[in-house]
């Protein structure tokens, strides 16, 4: 017993090491293959010696499927928040004032879920929500998942870390994607997935985690925070990787450095974050009932700018999804004049005080809509209150699987309709000229089309169309012609543009990798008894996934809609690739960062390299082949240079596209 004890403490000391080195460093010293290996050993021995698990083994991060009623946990030391400054020369003032001649930190403020780590003897014991700030939901299982978190660490004494749970913008819209798009910005994201009842549900989520601080009641070695940073790299927690330390002096240069760098970034930022070094000054100084005043949190001025909330309204989207949004006193922001901001959901609402009248801070980044991000003066009429039912169709609004969001159920309500037929027209879907938004909200507020099918039997009101005002017979040879284009669109394109839950682009790459040729045989197998078992044994596909997919493809209202489209002319099949130009890519990983002319989306380019035999990854490693680099390449760039990983610019792509004949547009 005693050598499976060390045989197990030895597996799970191997795959930490190499989670450390493939999640935070980046720099994986194994192949997949092997790494699966050493994994499924572990696996094997625990459920051999069940009784000798640890609750901090590696494989606790898939995550169970038992319920999570979250336990209330008394922080040990208050959690408190920051106090916001929104200008530069604002922060420069509070510093001064602090200490002119102390060294500062400067870092990232990231834009997600606050939690708290408790380690005892080398274990995670506890991680906390920052609820209150005095007690937090105890959600240890949910955050065990997350892949870049040390389970187990070399120190042994009371260790209590501060972090924050977040999603890179790459991963929230991919994820995003095979959801139907039903999530606002990696932050709602993040917030609802390490509240989720199962942790297996959270094991399905890209969530990451950055740490900023530190507390230990028995360790007294470290005199400032830098030391108490290098430390937490040493234990090997994720590090901002931007920290910078400075005296007042240097804040003008290196807050405009930040600043600039912003908009390169891939993970959701609201600001910076300075703290005094010190930790004996951090201490004569101390906090108020709220926050340190040792440290500041500056919002970039020109992203926030200050308004009044005139009314609030709400959108409906094609999944029923019911989003609040304000309307208020224009102002400009980064170039533009906004007046409407999102205001996500009721939660967010709740949390934030929103309500009409209110005098309010709204903040736009390049990334996501403008939003409400403070409340300055909360509104005489109270807290905002969504409404009970869809102000579409009067249907019930209710919850689904634990979302914090609000949805209408009736498939035929009108604004779930309209939008569905935006989404299926839609550059990444199905990409028919001639009907974007307005006009397609033209055609149905006219009754011209309701449903999908309604769209390709347009041609049969040629002289109707000619003869409406604004359109012509020009404006009718584009959009005909763009109609019986699209009825030659690949698969790949055609289905996910149907909009059924959970079979987004991804999924449907999935199928067609799997070796199915065409609907029909999709629909076979889902219809039959081994169809759930043939659906899980496909790589990428998990049970909520094939769960989906058979409820999908049983269903008489969706079968009856491929029919009908099929009846009009549309292929449901998936394209043969060129067999003499497959492979070029064959073995190879990419990943491409920046903006390009000639694939927008940049998605296409995806597209082109996976068709030909490709994989395309998120983030640049050393197992990186190729990185196309387009403008504004960023952070990737750098690293693939410090790699030596070979780099293409768009030019230099196209030209390999030529060489084999390969077309792009």
């Amino acid at each position: 017993m005693k050598d499976v004890r060390k045989e197990l403490e030895r597996l799970s000391s191997e795959i930490e090491e190499h989670q450390y080195l493939y999640y935070v460093k980046n720099q994986p010293k194994i192949s997949d293959l092997e790494f699966d290996q050493l994994f499924s050993k572990l696996q094997k021995l625990e459920s051999e010696y069940p009784e000798l698990v640890s609750p901090n083994s590696p494989t606790r991060r898939v995550g169970s499927d038992l319920s999570n009623d979250f336990k209330k946990f008394n922080h040990k030391i208050p959690v408190l928040s920051l106090e916001n400054t929104y200008s530069t020369q604002e922060l420069i003032d509070w510093a001064t004032k602090l200490d002119l001649d102390e060294l500062y930190s400067l870092e990232w403020k990231v834009d997600g879920a606050s939690i708290v780590l408790y380690y005892r003897n080398g274990s995670l014991e506890h991680a906390v929500t920052r609820g209150t700030g005095g007690v937090g939901d105890d959600i240890t299982e949910n955050i065990r998942t997350i892949k870049n978190i040390p389970l187990r660490i070399k120190e042994k004494s009371e260790l209590i870390v501060r972090g924050e749970v977040y999603m890179t913008f790459t991963d929230f819209e991919e994820f995003n994607k095979e959801n139907s798009g039903k999530y606002a910005n990696p932050r709602n994201l993040v917030s609802g997935s390490i509240k989720q009842k199962h942790s297996y549900q959270v094991a399905s989520r890209p969530l990451k985690i950055v740490v900023y601080d530190a507390f230990s009641p028995e360790i007294k070695k470290f005199s400032t925070h830098s030391d108490w940073m290098d430390f937490l790299k040493l234990m090997k927690f994720p590090v901002s990787e931007d920290m910078e330390f400075h005296k007042v002096s240097n804040f003008s240069k290196i807050i405009e450095k930040f600043r600039k760098k912003k908009e390169k970034l891939n993970f959701p930022t609201d600001g910076m974050v300075i703290k005094l070094n010190s930790m004996k000054r951090r201490e004569i100084l101390g906090n108020t009932t709220h926050s340190p005043r040792w440290a500041r949190a500056l919002k970039f001025d020109a992203t926030l700018k200050e308004t009044i909330i005139l009314d609030i309204d709400f959108a409906i989207g094609r999944t029923g999804k019911i989003t609040p949004r304000a309307k208020i006193e224009p102002v400009e922001l980064l170039g533009t004049t906004v007046t409407y901001a999102t205001l996500h959901n009721q939660d967010y609402i709740n949390e934030k005080k929103i309500g009409i009248g209110a005098r309010v801070l709204v903040a736009k980044r390049g990334e996501i809509i403008p939003a409400v991000e403070e409340v300055l003066e909360i509104s005489k009429q109270g807290i905002f209150r969504l409404p009970d039912r869809c102000p579409t169709c009067s249907t019930k609004l209710i919850k689904i699987d634990e979302s914090v969001d609000y949805f209408c159920t009736n498939t035929k309500c009108k604004a779930r309709v309209l939008n569905s037929l935006i989404f299926f027209c839609q550059k990444k879907q199905m990409d028919i000229e001639g009907l974007g938004e307005k006009q397609i909200t033209n055609f149905f507020e006219t009754e011209t089309i309701q449903s999908i099918p309604d769209i390709y039997d347009l041609h049969l009101k040629r002289e109707e169309l000619e003869n409406r005002e604004g359109l012509g017979k020009k404006s009718v040879d584009i959009i005909l012609k763009g109609i019986e284009v699209s009825k030659n669109k690949d698969l790949r394109f055609l289905l996910p543009s149907l909009g059924f839950s959970e079979i987004g682009h991804r999924v449907t790459e999935f199928l067609r990798d799997a070796g199915y040729k065409n609907i029909d045989e999709i629909i076979q197998v889902a219809q039959s008894e081994s169809g759930r078992d043939r659906f899980l044994s496909i790589h990428g596909l998990g049970e909520r996934t094939v769960d989906s997919i058979l409820s999908v493809f049983q269903n008489p209202i969706h079968l009856k809609l491929i029919s009908d489209l099929k009846e009009r002319g549309l292929k449901f099949s998936f394209d043969e690739i060129n067999k003499s130009k497959e492979q070029i890519f064959s073995g190879q990983t990419w990943c491409i960062t920046g903006s390009f002319d000639n694939f927008q989306p940049r998605e296409k380019a995806v597209e082109i390299i996976k068709i030909y035999g490709g994989s395309v990854t998120t983030s640049v490693t050393n197992k990186t082949s190729v990185l196309l680099a387009g403008e504004k390449a960023g952070s990737k760039l750098d690293k693939a240079q410090k790699l030596n990983t070979k780099i293409l610019n768009e030019s230099e792509f196209l030209d390999l596209l030529k060489s084999f004949g390969i077309k792009w547009d």
